[in-house]
């Protein structure tokens, strides 16, 4: 299983950044941003061709699904390096105009112009990959027991069925998706209803991984989880520092030690729900920030403008399919970077004869942001087309103000308060960095942003008025997503409060150092002294934030954040849920034995919901309520009715309609505590429940315990 899981890693790495980088490389856009930026890029030309095909009703053959923006990324390069210039060489004149092929200070040996783009050395990006990859390697994947483990919540039902159906259905689509596959649409329980939209870049991603490396759901799942949170989101935080703070090499260095050091976000979000598509997303969205700051400055190229808008277009494009919040989230944080843009700008605009002071224009950008953000809450969450769930405060105001200033946030949620506690070192850290912009007059708007989604985060699980809605309906009112928010908002300051004490540290030293007066004797104090202290500072910063203990609330002792979260990744990831390794391990057998597609009737909660995507069964019942809204009447029968199939003309015909082949029973215990089966009423199966070995007309074919599969005799 770790096999396929680490392949199935080195496959989610090529799907996210080979089309990308290539495309990218194609702006002139230098290696190390394409590198950051290329998952943007990636991600929807998967995303836009699964929903082209879908739109046709053309299933989409493997090879042509991951080949198609290959092959569009290479004719890119080559329309860019040949293409046009023969024509531009064919149409230009006798004089070449030199000055455009000079940018930055350098003379281009390339028919393509250099991306303007601030200073970004490639060794920047695999510091905060190897970071990444030796934190998420030591916190996470230690509490996995098995590869293909999987949190049973109620979201992984959508996440792991959805999935396994857009394998079958060669279909890639947020739009046209199901819990079931083109190919049993007769065993769908309901009745069929209109298309509607659902993130599904998670699924869409992992479906296609789980095909090239002959894996299941559940490990390719978690291969592209891994991925998201040590790679894609360290390589979208260095894109954010490096435009934001170009000359502080120390900041961006102290952002690969933090950019992960906060639990609240990306850890929690591999627990909670799980939401995956939203982590993703999360994980993803940085990277989108730096391109809109570059291509909203006041001298870009017009050769590197087009570019970016086009990248831009496709970032959104991929932020809407893994999940329409994270371009509210964007706007939170981009919104003041723009307002203070507009206000410092220096261009005259002229409205009526008289000159606008840009701080009126930047008032007026700000009432049209708040019109626009009106609107669009107004259409998703007023009139119910989407967004409509709300999640119910449960805080004092003063907890929720110490969780707030702890950077946990969520304090003591009903759905996993758990998983966080505070972190008082990185408090100090985003203090400081805070402080720091006031001091130099510079990237105060992170703060804005940052104070913005703290404030909200202390609302929201407080206060219960219709204003909640309006300012946090876009994330569900839920508080996991919106502190997620503020945390990578918060990543940043925490870097730079970081390269602040580092720079104290070396002040000090330097003091010392003249004190002392060994300036020009002391070798160390040449060479070693400064990327000594600075790695001494992070690593007891990194350090004290890891192992200084903190009141939790399901410990009857302080603990450390990466304790707690760990013990919590081990109980949702364990084996004491609904689908016990006992069970897994019968669904095995079970996939043996049947002949390929062969429907089972089945009882969703005992576990067996999750056998399709799990083991590729394709069982009759994959959701765990619903059965008496808009249920067809086959499906009805059988559920009710089933054991009766040797006395009930009815019922064995409405079997063989359906191709019902086999029944499927594991450890009929209900787990009454878990959202997935907390509904469940006893009678609801009784078709199933009641069948024994001796219930004519069913033949045992595997036995378990209590655990069984049979074959319809009739």
């Amino acid at each position: 299983m770790w096999l396929e899981f680490f392949q199935s890693v080195v496959v989610i790495i090529a799907l996210l950044y080979v089309p990308g980088v290539i495309l990218l490389h194609a702006s002139g856009m230098p290696k190390p941003w394409a590198l950051v930026s290329a998952p943007l890029v990636s991600c929807a030309l998967f995303f836009i061709e699964g929903e082209i095909f879908s739109a046709l009703n053309i299933p989409i053959p493997l090879a042509v699904m991951v080949l198609v923006p290959l092959l569009i990324a290479v004719l890119v390069n080559g329309y860019v390096f040949y293409v046009a210039p023969k024509h531009k060489e064919h149409h230009r004149g006798e004089k070449p105009n030199k000055s455009k092929a000079i940018r930055a200070g350098k003379q281009s040996t390339s028919s393509v112009p250099a991306f303007i783009c601030e200073e970004l050395p490639f060794w920047m990006p695999l510091l905060y990959v190897a970071i990444g990859l030796l934190t998420v390697g030591l916190l996470f994947l230690p509490t996995l027991p098995s590869a293909s483990s999987f949190v049973q919540g109620w979201d992984i039902v959508h996440h792991l069925d959805v999935t396994q159906a857009m394998i079958e259905s060669q279909k890639y689509s947020s739009i046209h998706y199901d819990f079931y596959s083109t190919v049993e649409a007769s065993i769908t329980p309901w009745e069929p209803g209109t298309s509607g939209f659902y993130p599904s870049g998670w699924n869409i991603i992992v479906a296609l991984t789980t095909q090239l490396v002959s894996t299941t759901v559940p490990i390719a799942g978690n291969a592209l989880n891994f991925v998201s949170a040590a790679i894609v989101f360290p390589l979208s935080i260095c894109s954010v520092i490096a435009k934001v703070l170009p000359k502080h090499r120390i900041a961006l260095i102290s952002g690969a030690f933090v950019c992960l050091a906060f639990f609240v976000f990306p850890w929690s979000l591999l627990i909670y729900g799980p939401i995956f598509p939203n982590t993703v997303a999360f994980c993803v969205m940085p990277s989108i920030w730096w391109i809109f700051m570059q291509m909203t400055r006041s001298k870009t190229p017009k050769h590197d403008l087009i570019w970016l808008i086009v990248i831009f277009v496709l970032g959104l494009i991929t932020l809407f399919i893994l999940h329409p919040s994270t371009i509210f989230s964007s706007i939170v944080v981009l919104l003041p970077w723009s307002f203070a843009r507009i206000g410092e700008s220096k261009r005259r605009v002229v409205l009526f004869g008289k000159q606008i002071k840009p701080v009126t224009l930047a008032y007026a950008f700000f009432i049209f942001a708040l019109v626009i953000w009106s609107v669009f809450y107004y259409v998703l969450i007023v009139r119910g087309v989407a967004l409509n769930f709300w999640w119910s405060a449960y805080s004092s105001l003063q907890d929720a103000i110490l969780h707030a200033l702890g950077m946990d946030f969520i304090g003591q949620s009903y759905a996993g308060g758990e998983l966080v506690s505070p972190q008082p070192i990185l408090s100090i850290c985003v203090l400081v960095g805070a402080v720091w912009t006031f001091k130099h007059k510079q990237a105060r708007w992170m703060v804005s942003a940052f104070m913005y989604l703290s404030v909200l985060c202390i609302f929201i699980i407080t206060f219960d008025v219709p204003l909640k809605g309006y300012l946090s309906g876009f994330w569900y009112t839920d508080p996991f997503r919106i502190a997620a928010s503020c945390v990578i908002m918060a990543i940043p300051l925490a870097a730079l409060g970081l390269a602040t004490l580092a720079e104290a540290a070396l002040e000090t030293f330097a003091s010392w150092r003249e004190k002392a007066s060994q300036a020009q004797t002391c070798v160390f104090c040449n060479v070693w002294a400064k990327p000594l202290i600075v790695g001494a500072v992070i690593a007891c910063v990194v350090v004290l934030n890891y192992v200084v203990p903190m009141p939790n609330l399901k410990s009857e002792k302080p603990i450390p954040a990466a304790t707690a979260f760990k013990q919590a990744s081990e109980k949702a990831y364990g084996d004491h849920y609904i689908l016990t390794s006992e069970e897994l391990e019968f669904l095995r057998r079970v996939e043996l034995t049947v002949p390929a597609g062969a429907v089972i009737a089945n009882l969703p909660q005992d576990g067996s919901l999750w056998a399709y995507g799990t083991n590729d069964l394709h069982v009759l019942w994959r959701f765990p309520n619903g059965y008496d809204a808009s249920e067809r009447p086959a499906s009805a029968i059988l559920r009710k009715r089933l054991n009766r199939i040797s006395s009930d003309p009815e019922v064995l015909q409405t079997a063989r309609d359906l191709n019902v082949q086999y029944v499927l029973i594991l450890n009929n215990v209900v787990d009454y505590s878990n959202a997935v089966t907390s509904t469940y009423k006893p009678g609801t199966f009784r078709g199933i429940t009641q069948i024994t070995d001796t219930t004519p007309g069913f033949e045992v074919v595997l036995e378990e315990g209590s655990m069984r599969l049979y074959k319809i005799t009739l």
